[in-house]
């Protein structure tokens, strides 16, 4: 067999050597291709599985808002109107009767309970579903709400209001939610004496504050109850931004969250 001449094992190295380059490069192209379409499907996926998420936080949280309203509802128009002719039914009583001074008094206080029953019912009714909210919006019904609960639990509550904007779509009822939900932490666990709540109103977006002087907590500490998880969610539903803190006051707590505003709510 003749012995291959030096040109021809160059040849063959210098075939071989490109031979496996071109092979090393279909063999790394490959794997950038799959790669890229790996990340592709991933991110897909990781879409829909968010978008299956934010409708289930929707569903979810309309279907609160909805079992807020029946129950309002039947708050207001059923034991509201038992309340009342309880009422009316006590000053028939008194009418038609003579009354020693010991049950004049008893139907004093009875009457005096029936008005805080029906004043709390109201109260409660309005709570859950604030009245005419898409014609009154946002920076109405929080201001009722912060003049409703002003010096309940020795807690003086003020509102402000920077600039003005009628905003009363259900983004504007999230936000209040939001708010309200705050407002009621700190009536139950911050042993506050003052909570401010304020609204600023910017071009492209609404700068809310809730702070109060009470106890306070840690930031850090897991926020697993019900109150934070509509919290959290309504937050996402909005594609809001939420910071927790000290508040300014020196104690307490202050919640600021940044709002997006819509081009058609400008």
């Amino acid at each position: 067999m003749a012995e291959l001449s030096q040109d021809h094992v160059i040849f063959i190295i210098i075939a071989g050597s490109v031979g496996m380059l071109v092979l090393v490069a279909g063999i790394t192209i490959f794997m950038i291709v799959y790669q890229r379409r790996l990340l592709l499907e991933q991110r897909k996926t990781k879409e829909i599985e968010e978008e299956y998420q934010q409708k289930m936080m929707r569903a979810q949280l309309d279907s609160q808002e909805s079992e807020r309203k029946r129950i309002g509802a039947d708050l207001h128009d059923s034991l509201g109107s038992m309340l009342w002719g309880a009422k009316v039914n006590a000053a028939v009583i008194q009418r038609a009767s003579v009354m020693e001074s010991q049950a004049q008094e008893s139907h004093a206080e009875l009457v005096e309970l029936l008005d805080q029953s029906i004043s709390t019912v109201r109260r409660i009714a309005w709570e859950l579903t604030p009245e005419a909210f898409h014609h009154t919006g946002l920076s109405q019904s929080l201001s009722k709400l912060c003049n409703q609960l002003n010096g309940k639990h020795r807690l003086s509550v003020v509102f402000r209001e920077e600039g003005s904007r009628l905003w009363s779509d259900d983004r504007a009822m999230h936000t209040y939610r939001i708010i309200q939900e705050l407002v009621s932490n700190t009536l139950k666990h911050a042993q506050a004496s003052l909570l401010n709540v304020s609204l600023q109103w910017q071009p492209d977006h609404l700068q809310v504050e809730v702070m109060d002087n009470g106890i306070g907590f840690d930031p850090a500490d897991k926020r697993d109850g019900v109150g934070w998880w509509n919290i959290d969610h309504r937050i996402k539903q909005l594609n809001a931004q939420i910071a927790i803190g000290v508040s300014p006051m020196g104690k307490g707590v202050c919640v600021s969250i940044k709002i997006p505003l819509l081009h058609e709510q400008k």
